[in-house]
């Protein structure tokens, strides 16, 4: 009877042995960012930046959002019911994402699962989940409101008017990255948004982009083991 229940604990202890290794072999990217407030505190309002992560998968095209700041998502702008400039590329992302044709707003915002406070610290980071050897782009966009630029100034020679305070437009970080443990990326800056308007592409043309290219001193993504 003894040696039945040595037997029997022995597997109970292998099955829990096993399961347990199983469950370490979770795969996420983990995206860390340092922020400089020392840069956006010289915009016309001061306030850090809206950002919004998200992943395409290279083999299915499948997009995944990882995070975006509570007023993007919410649509939860002062003065203003919605700020479709805010950013633009990732409305275009999370439309493909959900089959969605509108832009997040208080009464349908985005899910609280990927929604977060505009952090106010100097440095970020969020991680996901992701299938093991899976192989992905990222993307990162970010906007300082009212950060103007000769280039991109409240009021426009032409006699546009930049009625939703955007200045520089969103300009918008990309990687790539496998769910390998140990691998490492960082991005490069691959472009903007519009000024003026609600544009969902990106465009290559970063002239007149100048500081909000600081507000982000370093972007870095690595795939950790992670249980769960």
């Amino acid at each position: 009877m003894r040696a039945l229940f040595v037997y029997i604990l022995t597997l109970f202890l292998l099955g829990c042995s096993g399961a347990d290794k199983k469950q370490a072999g979770g795969r996420a990217l983990l995206f860390t960012i340092s922020l400089e407030p020392n840069i956006y505190e010289k915009s016309d309002y001061g306030e850090p930046p809206q950002f919004a992560i998200w992943l395409e998968n290279k083999k299915t095209g499948g997009i995944q959002t990882v995070f975006v700041t509570y007023r993007t998502a919410t649509g939860n702008f002062e003065g203003k019911a919605e700020c479709p400039v805010s950013l633009p590329a990732w409305i275009g992302a999370f439309r493909k994402e959900t089959g969605r044709d509108d832009i997040p707003s208080l009464k349908n915002p985005a899910p609280e699962a990927i929604t977060g406070p505009t952090p106010k610290v100097k440095t970020f980071s969020v991680d996901v989940q992701i299938p093991e050897e899976s192989s992905w782009y990222y993307y990162i966009e970010m906007n300082v409101s009212g950060d103007y630029t000769p280039d991109f100034p409240r009021l426009k020679s032409d006699g546009w008017f930049d009625f939703q305070g955007n200045g520089q437009p969103s300009i918008i970080y990309r990687g790539e990255i496998t769910g390998t443990p140990g691998e490492k990326s960082r991005p490069k800056l691959i472009g903007r948004t519009e000024q003026m308007y609600l544009s969902t592409g990106i465009n290559e043309d970063l002239t007149g982009i100048v500081n909000a290219k600081e507000v982000f001193s370093m972007i870095k993504v690595e795939c950790i083991n992670k249980e769960g």
